[in-house]
């Protein structure tokens, strides 16, 4: 074997260090996008159980009736924060308003849960007045929920604005939105 064939020419050797530094100047690490968003997941979930009291869940339900009641408001147009705050009240307080029905069987569907667990935590969520339920009407969202919406809401919009902020900074955020060109 000639000694031509084993012998590294200098120039064409590319340093570790030289591509992983071109590499990290194109490409934000995918390690910390994925670490801030763990971290809002983890906070969400504590102050879940802290400030609602409630189990994930149920929570998880809670936002299945919150997606319903609002697909119901967006039907009348976008709303503001403080629009959407009045409706979302006004429904607390209607017995029954003109929407479709939302029963413990949809609910148990959406979320590929055992009926029997969703009317369990229905029953649940409302003794504590968050949601309300009766035959006719099928489950709404019950007065303790305008609390939820004001506190709870509005600290989660602020974590979601400091998580979008970071990711961002790092350049998470604009990797995701080219996720699919």
């Amino acid at each position: 074997m000639s000694n031509e064939k084993t012998k590294i020419n200098i120039s064409k050797v590319i340093s570790l260090d030289e591509v992983s530094k071109k590499i990290s100047s194109r490409e934000p690490l995918f390690s910390k996008g994925l670490y801030h968003w763990v971290m809002f997941v983890l906070s969400l979930y504590t102050r879940v159980r802290e400030k609602l009291n409630i189990d994930y869940e149920s929570f998880v339900i809670l936002q299945v009736v919150v997606s319903h009641s609002l697909y119901e408001i967006n039907k009348s147009g976008n709303k503001t924060f403080a629009e959407l705050e009045e409706q979302m009240s006004s429904i607390t307080r209607k017995k029954n308003i003109n929407t479709t029905k939302l029963t413990f069987a949809s609910i148990a569907e959406v979320l590929q849960l055992p009926r029997e667990t969703v009317r369990r935590k229905v029953i649940a969520l409302s003794k504590k007045e968050i949601l309300t339920f009766n035959t006719y009407g099928g489950i709404k969202l019950g007065p303790s929920y305008k609390t939820i919406y004001k506190d709870f809401v509005s600290q989660t919009t602020l974590d979601l604005s400091s998580l979008i902020k970071k990711w961002e900074k790092t350049g998470a955020l604009k990797t995701l939105l080219e996720l699919d060109k």
